[in-house]
């Protein structure tokens, strides 16, 4: 121990009665883990398409070439790309699987067989926790999300391919038609059946919506309730005018904090901000991020670099989780976190 001068200590009081910072109380907003969902391959395009299609030549197109290396299209580059992602860090998967021979998104009647193949690769060598879209638009317009969840369960006998299950705010530009009935049939049958209901919304006015359809009518009972919030999508929060997006994205997670007390909040981004909108999410504290190539491309905002496999979208999140000191949770925190119970065998 060092023995001090009268001269030391009388620093040592004027400092700290200048700033006593030693005393200052924890900040916790980042000391709760963070849940990391990927979304890969989602729906964009492998290959460039004609020329005459693109209104100007985008960076590095090529014709008849590879417009998104990312993109998996085999059973096992998908279940690849998966495991990848969570060896990376994330916890959670969404996955709209492709057509193994095109590289199209399947959107037949055997997606659920084809996502159902998919996962059984995944799970022999990493645990995750499944995030799906089980809508479907019938021939009436309107919106079906029982049948491929039944799908789902039937494959899964229990909900094992279907942890929880995305409810859109609304599912386009605009809402289709009997979509309150619908919403309210199929959480009804999510809540039955222990699929957590995850609320996607995309502007403040479809929080306030989904208190009204959902809460207020006691329809959605399982807490905690999910609030994802679509930033920089096509149909949701713009997210594209600096530097007016922190500002936008806190005020708006404030907002709906405020009209559902106790809420998990999650932001789930796209398009050229993806990755500092996914950076102040996390920063502001959200429960979980979707990061991943289904609605990203450009790696930086500023630069015109491709991300080059989904997997180094994910570390991007995980290095920065481990600068500011924030844990990254495991698929089993996750499910803890989130309120899901595996039903299946």
């Amino acid at each position: 121990m060092i023995r001090l001068s009268q001269q030391q200590i009388t620093e040592i009081k004027r400092t700290f009665n200048m700033m006593p910072i030693e005393l200052e109380p924890r900040i916790n907003t980042l000391d709760k883990p963070l849940i990391i969902e990927s979304a890969c391959p989602g729906w964009q395009p492998k290959y460039w398409g004609p020329p005459d299609m693109y209104p100007s030549r985008p960076p590095g197109y090529q014709e008849g070439g590879v417009r998104f290396a990312a993109v998996p299209t085999t059973i096992e580059e998908q279940a690849q790309a998966d495991i990848d992602a969570i060896k990376a860090g994330a916890a959670a998967l969404h996955h709209h699987p492709r057509d193994p021979q095109t590289g199209v998104r399947d959107m037949t009647d055997k997606e659920s067989e084809l996502k159902a193949r998919i996962y059984e690769l995944v799970f022999q060598q990493i645990d995750a926790v499944m995030i799906e879209h089980t809508w479907r638009y019938t021939l009436d317009g309107s919106l079906d999300y029982i049948k491929k969840l039944e799908e789902l369960l039937s494959l899964g006998k229990g909900n094992r391919y279907c942890q929880a299950a995305l409810v859109m705010w609304p599912p386009a530009k605009s809402y289709p038609p009997r979509y309150e009935e619908s919403v309210q049939e199929g959480v009804r049958f999510m809540e039955r059946n222990r699929v957590k209901c995850i609320n996607k919304v995309r502007s403040a006015f479809n929080v306030k919506e989904l208190k009204r359809v959902l809460l207020d009518t006691g329809v959605m009972t399982q807490e905690p309730f999910i609030i994802a919030h679509d930033m920089g999508h096509p149909f949701g929060w713009p997210m594209d005018i600096d530097p007016w997006m922190p500002i936008d994205l806190v005020s708006s997670l404030m907002q709906t904090k405020a009209r559902i007390p106790n809420c998990i909040t999650a932001v789930e981004t796209g398009g050229r901000n993806w990755l500092p909108i996914t950076l102040s999410a996390v920063l502001a504290g959200v429960d979980l991020v979707r990061v991943g190539i289904e609605d990203c491309y450009f790696m930086y905002p500023h630069k015109d670099e491709i991300i080059q496999s989904n997997a180094d979208a994910i570390r991007k999140i995980m290095d920065f989780a481990r600068v500011i000191g924030r844990q990254v949770a495991t698929p089993e925190q996750a499910r803890k976190i989130m309120g899901i119970e595996l039903t299946s065998n």
